[in-house]
């Protein structure tokens, strides 16, 4: 599907569980409930699994966070007899911590994650399969990894500064932490406002070849003037605006 095309199901239970890594330490982000922990999770409206732009919304508006969405873990029917999806993804915390400002939370790591009881065991599993994995990750060379660039810690920091300079006099923009729109394995898509409407940039996996005027339609905005691109690393910057609403 392409790009900025969202499906809506009013009788799909969704439910998103959350691995918000720290953004220097092995660790990830827990929320206390009652006499247990677990990661934080969201029931959403938007269910396409790679529009994530209420994802980060929701995690600034709780827990006053910046984050990048890494990539959709895994997704899973429930086991209730109506119709019900579960989502795990990752999320990267973008910027500093200071903002945080909820209680009964906690950063769990190696150390501490065997003292912590869980309101729900997948919630301990999954924590412990992303430090394995991040444990791994480093001692691997990426290059030869079938997973997408933008899903690795840090390709978001280079993506931003990327898009700060080559978004220069009329497209230059004030927001130092750009907004994200979608992921999936295909290509991500940022955007940031401009005094003259909006600078987005894409990033796409070797082999996809999107429809800049699809994905832009999706989202509602005008068809997208390429500013510039980066071939080796398959990036493109465009400019464009939102659509004008039918009168």
């Amino acid at each position: 599907m392409a790009a900025g095309i969202l499906v809506h199901n009013a009788d799909m239970f969704l439910e998103c569980r959350l691995l918000i890594a720290h953004p220097a330490r092995p660790r990830i982000l827990t929320v206390r409930q009652a006499d247990a922990w677990a990661l934080p999770a969201l029931t959403p409206l938007e269910h396409h699994p790679a529009a994530v732009t209420h994802i980060n919304q929701a995690v600034f508006r709780i827990f006053g966070l910046k984050t990048f969405v890494r990539r959709l873990v895994s997704e899973r029917p429930g086991d209730q007899e109506y119709e019900a999806i579960h989502r795990l993804y990752e999320l990267e915390v973008i910027g500093e911590l200071e903002q945080q400002r909820i209680e009964r939370t906690a950063w769990a790591g190696r150390v501490v994650l065997g003292e912590m009881i869980f309101e729900i065991n997948s919630d301990k599993e999954a924590i412990e399969s992303w430090l394995d994995e991040f444990e791994s990750e480093e001692r691997v060379n990426h290059s030869n990894s079938s997973r997408p660039p933008w899903s690795r810690p840090g390709w978001h920091e280079s993506a931003a500064s990327w898009m700060r300079r080559q978004a220069t006099g009329p497209d230059s923009s004030g927001k130092a932490i750009p907004d994200q729109h979608w992921i999936d394995d295909r290509m991500t898509i940022l955007s940031a406002p401009t005094t003259d409407g909006l600078i987005v940039m894409t990033a796409e996996s070797a082999g996809s070849d999107s429809d800049p005027s699809t994905w832009s339609s999706g989202h509602g905005w005008e068809d997208p003037e390429l500013i510039t691109n980066d071939t080796a690393r398959r990036w493109s910057l465009y400019r464009t605006k939102h659509r004008a609403a039918d009168s």
